[in-house]
């Protein structure tokens, strides 16, 4: 996977666009795609359901092939998160661009209150609360006409509102080329500028596992572990083979852990449990769904959603067992959908679309998704909406990263207070061996005080007038050593 770093950086610095950047981007943006004349654009929006099916193959095949590669753009995503995956007052709408029969860009828009103007000047999205990015479609070799066209229209739909956002813009995305000359009565603003990790399988597995430190000798250690427990099965069903019919076990199993306990699992959200079921089966239907499985004789012990974009495999969604914590149940189930995905020679890369503790250990590099916001160019967005942007940028860029490390740490601790974490391999082992463990503990402890102890005895039986023989013995230096240690 080539990583093509666009105006992003730019973005992530300061409010203003770099021409040179955007220029630069636009010229690697379009590589590989023809430019042809274009001819008049016209635009149309839906706000139904059923008016969408007209459009959903060209809509799908623009998605498909947009260099983002993002699961999130596709029309099987969208039309969940138009179901299901929106506040009950929040509306919907969905505005196309046409170049003659040409598809050339999709916008799906969200209309939300403001949180100060109200339902009077909404505030529009393209995206859901379930919904991890914003970004949208446009074609490469035309994207900044697309734009352009899109944003007219949006304007024509919802003439009131005070501005757009765009949440986590991938740094390949035809919208940095689009924003060279700005956007249509808007002002171009960014601010959260996140990391998320992200794997190139182009190569194969044995030599990206080769690259990291005692990691062939701790997942084999893991599959021993787990091994002693029962018949073991890895196995990845995806293409026609994947189907929904399976969600309702990952379900089960997700909600018998600690999310289950803290009340963050799907089956205990009504909301997502019905956009997740939607899903689910959108991606069945078209043979982009996968299933990455581990089971221990009968019994399902982990499992990982993904959902095929493409060249890409998103990974949102995965859940093990606790009671075999003490096997990194999550670790191999990792190792299995990497496997398979350096296995598929059509895959470029694997996007989890989020930065987890655990992928540090696998030490994922990591892309820049930016937040993008355009502002309307009236008096009212400029006084009530370009103010919580501003705020937002200042969060981001100066308060965030000065966040002391301390105050990190306590804060996790406080998430998972309670029942509110994964068990640890700890808290699972057998009786046995914990108290292996702490006899161990034990006889350090002993080897490590004898030598204090003996000279304490050694004082208490030879008086103070023999002090300074013993501080000069050779005793003493190897205790006052094995303090320094």
């Amino acid at each position: 996977m080539a990583t093509i770093y666009l105006v992003a950086p730019t973005l992530a610095q300061g409010m203003k666009l770099d021409r040179a950047n955007l220029e630069r981007a636009n010229s690697e943006t379009t590589r590989g795609f023809s430019s042809a004349p274009l001819e008049d654009v016209r635009t149309m929006t839906v706000r139904d359901l059923d008016g969408l099916q007209p459009h959903r193959e060209a809509w799908d095949r623009l998605a498909w092939e947009s260099p983002q590669g993002l699961a999130t753009m596709l029309p099987a995503w969208v039309e969940a998160t138009f179901r299901y995956g929106l506040w009950p007052h929040w509306r919907w709408m969905c505005c196309f661009a046409y170049a003659g029969e040409r598809l050339i860009g999709v916008m799906p828009v969200v209309i939300t209150p403001h949180p100060i103007l109200g339902h009077r000047r909404p505030l529009l999205r393209t995206y859901g609360k379930l919904t991890t990015s914003g970004d949208i479609a446009l074609a490469p070799d035309c994207a900044a006409e697309a734009l352009k066209a899109l944003l007219k229209e949006v304007a024509r739909q919802e003439p009131r509102h005070v501005g757009l956002d765009l949440q986590a813009v991938r740094q390949n995305s035809p919208i940095w080329s689009a924003l060279r000359d700005g956007a249509a009565q808007h002002l171009v603003r960014s601010s959260a500028c996140q990391g998320f990790s992200i794997l190139d399988v182009s190569g194969s597995f044995e030599s990206f596992i080769g690259n990291l430190k005692r990691m062939s000798s701790d997942l084999g250690r893991y599959h021993r572990k787990i091994e002693k427990r029962g018949k073991v099965r890895i196995e990845t069903v995806n293409g026609p083979h994947a189907r929904a019919d399976f969600l309702p076990q990952f379900l089960a199993l997700e909600a018998a852990g600690w999310k289950g306990r803290c009340g963050g699992a799907i089956l205990n959200n009504p909301d997502s449990l019905a956009f997740h079921t939607a899903l689910v089966e959108n991606f069945a239907a078209e043979g982009r769904l996968a299933w990455h499985l581990i089971w221990v004789d009968d019994t399902l012990v982990g499992a990982q959603l993904a959902l095929r974009c493409n060249r890409s495999l998103m990974l949102p969604k995965y859940t093990f067992n606790e009671d075999f914590a003490e096997c990194r149940v999550g670790t191999l189930l990792t190792e299995a959908a990497f496997r398979d995905g350096f296995a598929q020679p059509e895959l470029h890369e694997l996007n989890p679309m989020s930065k987890a503790q655990a992928h540090t250990y696998w030490h994922l590099p990591e892309e820049k998704y930016i937040d993008v916001h355009l502002v309307r160019r009236a008096a009212v967005p400029m006084l009530f909406h370009l103010p919580r942007v501003w705020l937002r940028k200042a969060y981001w860029t100066h308060i965030r990263p000065r966040v002391p490390e301390a105050a990190r740490k306590l804060y996790r601790q406080f998430k998972r207070r309670g029942g509110r974490k994964p068990k640890r391999a700890a808290e699972v082992q057998p009786t046995a061996k914990v108290n292996r463990k702490h006899t161990g503990q034990a006889v350090v402890l002993a080897l490590f005080l004898a030598p204090f102890t003996a000279g304490a005895w050694s004082l208490m039986e030879c008086g103070a007038s023999e002090m300074e023989c013993r501080a000069q013995s050779h005793s003493w230096p190897i205790a006052r050593g094995m303090i320094r240690a």
